[in-house]
């Protein structure tokens, strides 16, 4: 634990000194982190209907719902290593739990979500919050591929991105392995 502990305050003290930094030339309010919502149950059981069971699934929700979706997670696919990361992220942008709060919520992701059983999605039916977490898309370039897709027809293969403007092909091409189209 002390290990998270210190990478969360790392991670913590880089993501403030940048929030400062990005602050500076910015109105207070916009600088300000979002405020705490409390959930009531019923939305809780409702999130948790969209999450793998298991023992934290609640808390997971009830601390990551504070800024997102807590389905994000569902597209990420990540080492014990690679969620002690994000939870420092996150604890760095404000998120609220004990450590051993914080304990629970990385072995509930990383035992439910693990990097080495990658799963792939379909671009054609990929949500915008899976288009940024999977193909590591900007929000504006997974705009740029909803509203192609739905113009124009879903993608055959993947060398199909050559064609969607908006969308770095360079990206799509690096994470052949995480992305399909059918």
């Amino acid at each position: 634990m002390g290990n998270l502990r210190t990478r969360s305050l790392a991670v913590a003290l880089a993501v403030a000194a940048a929030a400062t930094i990005a602050a500076a030339g910015r109105p207070a309010a916009l600088a300000q982190a979002p405020p705490q919502r409390t959930f009531t149950p019923e939305e809780i059981a409702s999130m948790a209907e969209t999450m793998p069971p298991g023992p934290s699934r609640e808390l997971t929700i009830r601390v990551c719902a504070q800024c997102h979706e807590p389905q994000r997670a569902g597209s990420l696919r990540l080492t014990r290593d690679g969620w002690e990361g994000v939870i420092a992220k996150m604890v760095g942008l404000g998120a609220k739990a004990s450590d051993e709060e914080l304990t629970k919520i990385t072995d509930y992701l990383s035992e439910n979500f693990k990097g080495e059983a990658p799963k792939p999605i379909n671009m054609n039916t990929a949500s915008s919050v899976e288009l940024e977490s999977v193909a590591a898309l900007l929000r504006k370039e997974a705009a740029a591929w909803i509203k192609y897709r739905n113009e124009s027809g879903p993608c055959k293969t993947l060398d199909d991105f050559k064609k969607v403007p908006g969308v770095p092909f360079k990206k799509i091409d690096t994470r052949r392995d995480r992305l399909v189209c059918f």
